[in-house]
């Protein structure tokens, strides 16, 4: 049988026409090089050069020289992306995640992941947990972040933070000069703005405002909306919090287990593609500096 090794050997005399040279490319002697060369002859039926010296082909030598570079270049190819990918450094990574992780914490670790593997490709779901839990059950995506709950008990979860909500009004509003963290009592709830995001929140008098506020929003974009509009107050994450949300402001809670769990959700006994796991680790580094921000911030409304 011909190896692909014996082709690899066979293009090298070829190439350099030489067995000398060609020993010192492979790194084998002269004696082994003539001898596997013999091989291939015997297992064709013919002799691939014409004379000992090895400088020209024959018709058989030349038809096998046009499939073994073919071979060995192929080869070469398929050994070189399974090793990128081994590495983590080649592969498509498909990933679900809540909104304001998509926007807060995606953006810098793709952006460092693209930096050091610009070959991995990234697919993102901007959706929210319940679908990102869906999507992992249906195995559309490799990876899901978003806030742990009944429906993801059967996934693998790893946490990435803990953000803490914060109450999210006009920078005119009365609340926002109060000058302090914000309780229950200071939430009028003819004006609250109730959204899914409360649920994350274990405590009778939110409870209580959601159940008599007079508008539900769902859509994060549709909140800002309604609340830079003067419609009213709302509570979020602060990582819900952008650049963008100009006119308005953030304010804590005077309540320290009012927080959301932001996780890394995958399908238990799966292992990640090395892709997938180097994306994963790069979201845990910035989910750290963003805690440590959270952290700082919150010293500095305290202060």
């Amino acid at each position: 049988m011909i190896k692909l090794e014996h082709l690899r050997v066979f293009v090298t005399v070829a190439e350099t026409r030489a067995l000398t040279e060609a020993a010192e490319r492979l790194g084998r002697t002269p004696s082994a090089i003539s001898m596997t060369l013999k091989q291939i002859e015997d297992e064709l039926g013919g002799t691939l050069f014409e004379g000992e010296r090895k400088v020209a082909l024959t018709p058989l030598g030349a038809f096998a020289l046009q499939h073994a570079r073919r071979a060995v270049a192929e080869h070469d190819t398929a050994t070189t992306a399974i090793q990128r990918f081994a590495r983590g450094e080649e592969g498509e990574v498909r990933i679900a995640a809540v909104p304001s992780a998509a926007t807060r914490l995606l953006p810098p670790a793709v952006a460092r992941l693209r930096l050091h593997r610009p070959r991995i490709r990234v697919n993102l779901r901007d959706i929210d947990s319940t679908a990102v839990v869906q999507a992992l059950e249906q195995k559309a995506v490799d990876v899901g972040i978003g806030s742990p709950s009944d429906l993801s008990a059967g996934l693998a979860e790893d946490l990435l933070l803990e953000d803490p909500f914060v109450l999210i009004c006009r920078e005119d509003h009365p609340v926002a000069q109060l000058d302090r963290p914000v309780t229950w009592r200071d939430i009028d709830p003819s004006e609250f703005i109730a959204n899914g995001l409360c649920a994350n929140i274990d405590a009778p008098e939110l409870d209580k405002l959601v159940r008599e506020a007079p508008l539900m929003v769902h859509n994060v974009s549709s909140l800002f909306a309604f609340v830079s509009g003067g419609f009213g107050i709302t509570l979020l994450p602060a990582l819900a919090m952008t650049e963008d949300s100009s006119g308005l402001r953030a304010i804590p809670l005077a309540v320290p287990s009012a927080s959301r769990r932001l996780v890394a959700m995958t399908r238990p006994n799966e292992t990640l593609s090395p892709s997938a796991a180097t994306l994963v680790e790069e979201i845990r580094i910035e989910a750290q500096v963003k805690t440590e921000q959270l952290t700082q911030g919150s010293r500095n409304d305290r202060n």
